[in-house]
């Protein structure tokens, strides 16, 4: 379960979060199963916070550093992670449906399992990017401009090239 304090900070909006991050820097936040729907977090520090189940159903994560977060089952389906840094964090059995990750760092994350039906990943970086596939990804919304490995783009390419296309509108 998370960390109430934590939790009663967060909900005081990414401004205040921030702020304790930095008078704390040696505490990893316990968010994990925490209530954070719709909270708007723009640009809040969530590096290497644990928020294994949260519920962030659309929240606004829009420039948030999440890099290294544990996301393991998080609910963000909706949620506004345009322009936000996951890089290596567990998005492992994440719900992603219909969540805007345009621009979104996500070198080198685990997509274990995670459901991205609907997802915006145009202009994103998912180089690196381990247990994902091209079936994952075919349920999408749109894939364009966004980097993938070499295999992974091969095979998108082949079977789902509307999904690199501009003018996606799936």
């Amino acid at each position: 379960m998370a960390n109430q304090e934590h939790v009663s900070i967060i909900k005081k909006g990414a401004a205040e979060w921030n702020k304790w991050r930095e008078e704390n820097p040696g505490v990893k936040p316990d968010l994990a199963w925490a209530n954070l729907v719709g909270i708007d977090l723009t640009g809040a520090n969530l590096e290497s916070a644990n928020m294994k189940l949260a519920f962030c159903k659309g929240s606004r994560l829009k420039g948030a550093m999440l890099n290294g977060a544990t996301l393991f089952g998080t609910n963000l389906e909706r949620a506004d992670l345009s322009g936000a840094a996951l890089e290596g964090a567990t998005l492992e059995g994440a719900h992603l449906i219909k969540a805007d990750l345009s621009r979104a760092n996500l070198r080198g994350v685990n997509l274990k399992l995670a459901n991205l039906q609907g997802a915006i990943l145009e202009d994103s970086d998912l180089t690196g990017a381990s247990k994902v596939n091209s079936e994952q990804l075919s349920a999408v919304k749109t894939l364009h401009g966004a980097r993938l490995d070499a295999a992974l783009l091969e095979q998108i390419s082949r079977k789902h090239p509307e999904l690199l296309n501009e003018t996606n509108q799936k």
